[in-house]
């Protein structure tokens, strides 16, 4: 297996929820018997990943962050003996998650990393199978191919226009798509640090889109991999947080991070 870390990017504002307290953010809200985003570690600790950045706003608790984590690994008996958690403050999280992604490759040692969302919730382990089927390209994109009905927002998903494997547009205004951004990555750590230093020096403003559109401009390969038979939801709105618990409940086999076998 490739040396990976893992990046979550859970720095954003959740402006589209109503949250009395400013300093709550939707990765945390209850799915089961947890939060939102433990069952983002654990799929990543169950692809084998061992050191995971996450990084988040300065309101955000991050010893609650921390000891939710480690409460969930005993309740579903996983081993996070080597897990390595590394919170990130990002003092501006109104730079978008562009600049979040380029607090986190600072800290990233190993070649490569695995860019995940926080708050992206799919029915199968797609970490595992992006790492499975990564062949040293410089971007590596999860996309859905829409050949299944999902229950995703697309008015608001990330579009990619892609050919033969190869992203050639990526965005959310894009009319000419063929794809979505499931919002799952695998990136080579000193190409796309070098681009997003450049990018970071260059707007106040930024996403991991324009991060991804530099490195295309920039010749590196930047690929996609279909994913054609995963339901997934970006937990953006109330209505898809709703979309997600009901799902979550209803059906005993919409396990999206298969659990039995988040083990060592």
């Amino acid at each position: 297996m490739i040396n990976l870390e893992g990046i979550i990017l859970a720095a954003g504002f959740s402006s589209r929820f109503n949250f009395e307290d400013g300093s709550f953010q939707k990765f945390l809200l209850p799915l089961k018997k947890s939060i939102i985003l433990n069952y983002v570690i654990a799929a990543i600790f169950s692809a084998g990943i061992r050191k995971i950045n996450i990084i988040v706003d300065e309101k955000v608790d991050k010893s609650q962050i921390i000891n939710s984590c480690f409460s969930f690994g005993k309740e579903f008996k996983i081993n996070y003996d080597q897990l390595k958690l590394n919170l990130i403050e990002n003092k501006f999280p109104e730079r978008e998650n562009g600049f979040s992604l380029f607090l986190g490759i600072n800290a990233v040692s190993s070649e490569n990393f695995v860019l995940s969302m926080a708050d992206h919730i799919f029915s199968e382990n797609i970490y595992s199978i992006l790492i499975k089927n990564y062949r040293n390209e410089d971007i590596l994109l999860a996309t859905d191919p829409m050949k299944i009905d999902g229950i995703y927002d697309l008015e608001d998903c990330t579009k990619v226009k892609g050919n033969s494997s190869h992203i050639n547009e990526i965005g959310k205004q894009i009319l000419n798509y063929n794809r979505l951004d499931m919002g799952v990555f695998i990136m080579k750590t000193t190409p796309v640090r070098r681009i997003a230093k450049k990018v970071e020096k260059g707007k106040a403003k930024f996403g991991v889109s324009e991060i991804v559109l530099s490195a295309i401009d920039q010749k590196l390969e930047v690929s996609y991999f279909d994913l054609e038979n995963t339901i997934w939801v970006d937990v953006d709105n109330d209505n898809e947080y709703e979309k997600v618990k009901k799902n979550f409940e209803q059906s005993s086999n919409f396990n999206p991070f298969n659990l039995d076998n988040c083990g060592s």
